[in-house]
């Protein structure tokens, strides 16, 4: 595509998505439309930055600071791109977003947008697997969003923010206790993820789980469940969590004293 080509072009996103690469040509074209003052020409301008991401995360990896930047915008277009942005980056590159934990908590705390806390929490999970430490701060915010979020963010906290958590478990007390909680969910999807997260945390380290009798009498509970229900297989990941809970704290009783 040409310099002519480009300057023409009415929406900068709608030829993104035709031909991804076009945002490396069009550098001129989306710096100044992100400098514009009408808010119609950032936004496009963000959302080509959001379908180039999507399709090669290396397109966009000269304005990561552009897209750190949206988490903090009043308009709301511009925060999920930046929020969608940045969790295509941290699949490549979570080491490079470390220093952006504080700005992605900060849009986690205030977002109402779902697709928006979402991509955050996938940006947190992939940087907290290079470095738990790193996303420490996120524990009481991911925490507090458990029970409010929806399905598939709660999933997301559930399924895969865990094997942070799992990996020091000591740096996230108000999460651990959040999956505790999360037992005892109406929604049974809720609470077997619950319970699988808590043997997942278990194995690294028993101590960390709060109220062990209730999580494991909730854990026999829906083990029971599954084991009633004639379909074949089901109940499998339920039956083997309720079983990895009751290993790992009758372990830790067997084990001898420290000296």
């Amino acid at each position: 595509m040409t310099m002519k080509d480009i300057s023409a072009l009415d929406e900068l996103e709608r030829a993104v998505r035709k031909e991804p690469t076009v945002i490396e040509a069009a550098e001129d074209r989306l710096r100044e439309q992100l400098d514009s003052e009408r808010p119609e020409e950032r936004m496009d301008a963000g959302r080509a930055l959001r379908a180039a991401a999507e399709h090669d995360p290396e397109l966009v990896e000269a304005y990561e600071g552009t897209l750190v930047g949206f988490l903090t915008e009043d308009n709301g277009s511009l925060r999920l791109s930046g929020a969608l942005g940045l969790a295509e980056l941290s699949e490549v590159a979570p080491e490079r977003l470390e220093y952006a934990v504080p700005q992605l908590v900060d849009a986690l705390e205030e977002t109402v947008a779902p697709s928006i806390e979402e991509a955050i929490v996938r940006s947190l999970t992939r940087i907290g697997t290079v470095d738990p430490e790193s996303v420490a701060a996120a524990d009481p915010v991911v925490a507090a969003r458990l029970p409010e979020a929806t399905l598939p963010t709660q999933i997301a906290i559930l399924r895969s923010f865990v094997g942070t958590v799992a990996e020091r478990p000591d740096l996230f007390d108000a999460t651990t206790a959040a999956y505790a909680e999360a037992t005892g969910a109406d929604r049974g999807i809720i609470a077997r993820c619950a319970v699988r997260a808590l043997a997942t945390v278990a194995s690294a380290n028993p101590g960390a789980i709060p109220s062990r009798q209730r999580v494991l009498d909730r854990a026999e509970e829906l083990r029971a469940v599954a084991e009633a229900d004639p379909r074949p297989d089901t109940g499998r990941e339920i039956r083997a969590a309720a079983r990895a809970l009751t290993w790992a704290f009758e372990g830790e009783e067997r084990a001898p004293l420290r000296p």
